[in-house]
C-alpha cells in the first residue's frame, strides 16, 4: 500500500518559500552592512574583525549577497599573486544560516577567481567540511607562505591559530 502524497508545506502557507538571493560586486553603499555582518561573526566566530576603513579599502574583492533588498551575506576575494588567492571574510547573517547561501556564495567567488584567471583560491577556517563541499582539500598551511608571511605573522592569534587551510585548484 502506497502512502498518499504529503502537502506541499510552502504551498499550504506552512513555510514561506525563500526568497533569490542575488551575488553581486560590493559598493560603497554596502560598507555598513558589511561592517555589521563582519563585525558580529567576529565575536561569536573566527572571522577576524575588519574596520570600516580596511572595507573601503578593499571593496571591489568583495561579494554580497542580497535578499529582498538586505545583505544577508558577504565575502572576500583577496589576490595574493596572479595565480592565487584568499576567500576571506565569509559571513553569512545569522538567521540566514543553513539555508544555502554560504555555499552559493563561495560558488560566486570562485566563479570570480575563475573569471580573472586565478589557478588556486585558499581559506582559512574552522569549518574544513563546509569548503569540502564545494571541492576544497585540507593543505598544510606552510604551502600558503604568501599568506603566513603577509597576514598570519600580524594577526594576534598567530601562535595560538586553530584554523586549518583549505585549497581549489581551479
Amino acid at each position: 500500500m502506497s502512502e498518499a502524497p504529503q502537502p506541499d508545506p510552502v504551498a499550504t502557507g506552512q513555510i514561506e518559500p525563500r526568497a533569490t538571493i542575488r551575488f553581486r560586486p560590493a559598493t560603497v553603499e554596502d560598507i555598513d552592512a558589511i561592517h555589521g555582518l563582519i563585525d558580529e561573526a567576529s565575536r561569536t566566530t573566527t572571522v577576524l574583525p575588519r574596520k570600516r576603513e580596511n572595507i573601503c579599502e578593499k571593496l571591489r574583492d568583495f561579494l554580497v549577497g542580497e535578499r529582498d533588498g538586505r545583505i544577508i551575506a558577504c565575502g572576500a576575494l583577496a589576490l595574493f599573486s596572479p595565480v592565487l588567492a584568499e576567500i576571506r571574510s565569509l559571513v553569512v547573517a545569522p538567521d540566514c544560516r543553513g539555508q544555502g547561501a554560504g555555499v552559493q556564495l563561495v560558488g560566486a567567488l570562485l566563479a570570480e577567481a575563475r573569471r580573472i584567471g586565478l589557478h588556486r583560491v585558499f581559506a582559512l577556517t574552522d569549518n574544513p567540511p563546509f569548503f569540502e563541499r564545494s571541492g576544497f582539500r585540507i593543505v598544510d598551511k606552510h604551502t600558503l607562505p604568501q599568506k603566513v608571511w603577509t597576514d598570519c605573522i600580524n594577526c594576534p592569534l598567530y601562535l595560538s591559530c586553530t584554523e586549518e587551510a583549505v585549497e581549489i585548484r581551479l
